[in-house]
């Protein structure tokens, strides 16, 4: 048996906690901010992966008694801060501080407005991710290192290395106008309407699409691949969590299409679900009354899918019902978030109704498509047989 126990634990190393190990690693980053963490792991000998999950634990949810195995543990805790490669020789000594190059990039932008980036990076050997991720980096003030080659392939544009001239525009690409306006107008329609969410709608790179637009938005010759802007200029409506925007929307409104959609036999599970939400997102509401964007979007998308039909739940009528809860068809659309409103079908206790002919008409249209019969429909309305004929016979004047 302890033979059986000494193989397991050979196979299956010792785990420790990995608290301290974390907090030497801080450390050691705080010492080096511009060292990448896949460096740190490299130098140990692990998984960079193993290494980026165990920072993001210990800041997430700092205290928490997560474990590592010993030998990854004792191969972090043996890092010193000299065995990691230092700033001012990068990897090697193959790699220099970026600023300069970039100064000199923006600089190259800003006198000439026909320059891409993309263009930029073809003439200089680089990539385009590796130009636009040092920009911005820059830009923030965040330090930044990138290859010495490449840095001095960029710094000799315009002097040693010729500019690119004008380029002709390519025959897979358009104006990139049309597109703006688009997004624009869908923007003005939706809440919630961010460029990469419409992206994400119309199935294109969200990152290609904001670079499409920014080098717009600095030169307005420049145009847009013809595939992207076709995917977008398709998308017409957008589906949640973004909703079309309702400026007059009120927590009593909200509060009257959720109990509506429950008298109509929808369970909050359904209105989640339609909602693009959570059941526990409308409870909350329904106790606090607090209208978020979110929940507002949540219900109003919710209502124009299931407030025409009927639910599947004679359990969430029956409640509905037992709470007095009056269905969508008793609300108008330009009165429902009216807080003195009034449901159709309904009178005020202690107010006799003062009836005629339009107003019974309109009533009668209600419970009718609620499926009661006419003398179903009197007693509710607690007016006669006869004096409801009478009404009805009337001449209009």
């Amino acid at each position: 048996m302890k033979t059986h126990a000494t193989d397991h634990t050979h196979r299956h190393p010792r785990r420790v906690d990995a608290r301290p190990v974390a907090a030497h690693i801080q450390h050691l980053t705080a010492q080096r901010p511009a060292l990448p963490v896949a460096g740190i792991a490299q130098r140990a000998g692990i998984a960079p992966s193993t290494l980026k999950s165990l920072l993001a634990d210990a800041q997430r949810r700092p205290g928490t008694a997560r474990t590592v195995s010993s030998t990854t543990a004792a191969r972090l805790l043996a890092l010193t801060p000299d065995d990691l490669p230092q700033q001012d020789r990068g990897y090697g000594g193959r790699s220099t501080d970026a600023t300069a190059a970039m100064h000199h990039v923006q600089k190259l932008l800003a006198a000439h407005p026909h320059l891409s980036q993309a263009a930029l990076a073809r003439t200089a050997g680089i990539s385009l991710t590796t130009l636009a991720a040092a920009l911005r980096d820059v830009d923030a003030g965040k330090p930044r290192r990138m290859q010495k080659a490449a840095a001095q392939r960029l710094l000799a544009l315009g002097s040693h290395t010729p500019l690119p001239g004008h380029a002709t525009p390519r025959s897979d690409t358009t104006d990139a106008q049309p597109v703006i306006n688009h997004i624009r107008a869908l923007q003005q329609r939706y809440d919630g309407a961010t460029t990469a969410f419409i992206a994400h709608t119309a199935q294109v790179n969200p990152s290609t699409l904001a670079s499409a637009l920014t080098d717009h938005h600095r030169n307005t010759r420049r145009r847009i691949n013809k595939d992207v802007a076709q995917r977008v200029l398709a998308v017409h409506d957008l589906p949640p969590p973004a909703f079309l925007r309702h400026d007059h929307v009120t927590v009593t409104g909200l509060q009257r299409r959720l109990r509506g959609m429950c008298a109509a036999g929808w369970t909050l599970s359904a209105i989640a679900q339609a909602g693009a939400t959570t059941p526990k997102t409308l409870t909350d509401f329904a106790k606090l009354r607090t209208s978020t964007p979110a929940v507002r979007g949540a219900i109003l998308t919710a209502w124009s899918r299931l407030s025409h039909r009927p639910g599947p739940s004679p359990q969430a009528r029956r409640r509905a019902a037992a709470k007095s809860w009056s269905p969508p068809l008793a609300w108008d659309e330009h009165t429902i978030d009216h807080p003195d409103a009034t449901p159709n079908g309904t009178r005020i206790p202690g107010c006799p109704q003062r009836w005629d002919p339009v107003l019974l008409q309109h009533e009668l249209a209600f419970f009718t498509r609620l499926g009661l019969s006419r003398p179903e429909c009197f007693r509710r309305l607690g007016i006669s047989t006869h004096r409801a004929r009478e009404l009805l016979t009337t001449p209009p004047p």
